[in-house]
């Protein structure tokens, strides 16, 4: 059934390419289709002046998924379909990204945002502990959390995270030395760059999919801007007085061909967490739940399972 419906959705891509109100109706089914696979719904919560969209699903202990730069709680589903058969998995829209609301006037550093996603866990009631999950900014923001709310959480998983400076420099920041920033997308040959340089092995993704989210990418520029200035590390704890404070087990992913976040980070958060548990997978690049899925669920799996109740 999951073949016929993706080959139909090929099929009728391929029919109405350069539609939008089409590629809009097809991308929201095609999303709808991927969350009803993962036995997620979609639901939101209202916190400060935010509306926060999340997806929920599964029973079992908690996972808590924070997502990236230029990112939404979208880019979890085919992981948390892995996760949701034995664990409760909740995936939010960050403030200011996916479907929340955006509101130029605020602030949106690592420690802000982490605030914030503190504030989101109380209205959903999370009273216990729950195993907190952050990519790429999002690594950054959750293990914030791990630092300012350590109450908050079980366990901590930074995948290609944000946060520190690696011993080697990246690409982007190489790039960002120049002025340059391939993830700030103006037009729909930066975001077909911004997916390139993204993933080393990207999944195949329907046409109508791609076509939506370059638009909303394309729209998000002057956000996106004001983030990604707003995410410098000189607004964010000292990694080297914070990581240390850190005590959860603690669990590292990343991918070897990572040109955002060059990969000797992980030698960063082993020397500060010392009780983390680092995997990296070759041929990968910055998004291991999206470029190894499986693998990527199966390795955090393996990592949750060592977690004491």
């Amino acid at each position: 059934m999951r073949k016929l419906a993706t080959t139909t959705l090929l099929a009728l891509s391929l029919t109405f390419a350069g539609c939008t109100q089409v590629e809009n109706t097809l991308s929201t089914w095609a999303i709808s289709a991927e969350r009803s696979l993962a036995n997620l719904q979609l639901k939101q919560v209202v916190v400060g002046d935010f509306t926060t969209p999340y997806l929920e699903g599964g029973q079992g202990e908690t996972v808590f998924l924070i997502h990236g730069f230029q990112s939404n709680k979208d880019i979890w589903i085919r992981f948390a379909r892995q996760l949701t058969k034995h664990y409760h998995v909740i995936a939010i829209d960050l403030p200011a990204h996916g479907d929340s609301n955006i509101l130029m006037d605020k602030n949106y550093s690592i420690p802000e945002q982490a605030k914030r996603v503190i504030a989101i866990m109380d209205k959903l009631n999370l009273t216990q502990p729950v195993h907190v999950m952050g990519h790429s900014m999002g690594g950054a923001i959750a293990f914030h959390v791990a630092v300012m709310a350590p109450n908050h959480v079980k366990s901590l998983a930074l995948m290609s995270s944000a946060g520190v400076i690696s011993p080697q420099p990246s690409e982007l920041s190489k790039l960002n030395q120049q002025g340059k920033n391939p993830l700030i997308v103006r037009n729909e040959d930066d975001y077909k760059k911004m997916l390139a340089f993204t993933m080393s092995d990207p999944p195949y993704i329907p046409s109508p999919v791609i076509a939506k989210l370059t638009r909303e990418a394309i729209a998000r520029e002057a956000i996106a801007t004001k983030i990604y200035q707003e995410i410098n590390l000189k607004y964010s704890l000292n990694p080297e007085e914070a990581l240390p404070k850190i005590k959860v087990p603690t669990f590292v992913l990343w991918g070897d061909e990572d040109k955002l976040l060059n990969v000797s980070c992980t030698e960063v958060f082993k020397r500060f967490i010392p009780q983390a548990q680092v995997v990296i997978f070759k041929g990968v690049g910055h998004a291991p739940q999206i470029e190894r899925t499986k693998e990527s669920a199966q390795a955090y799996e393996t990592f949750l399972a060592t977690v004491k109740s």
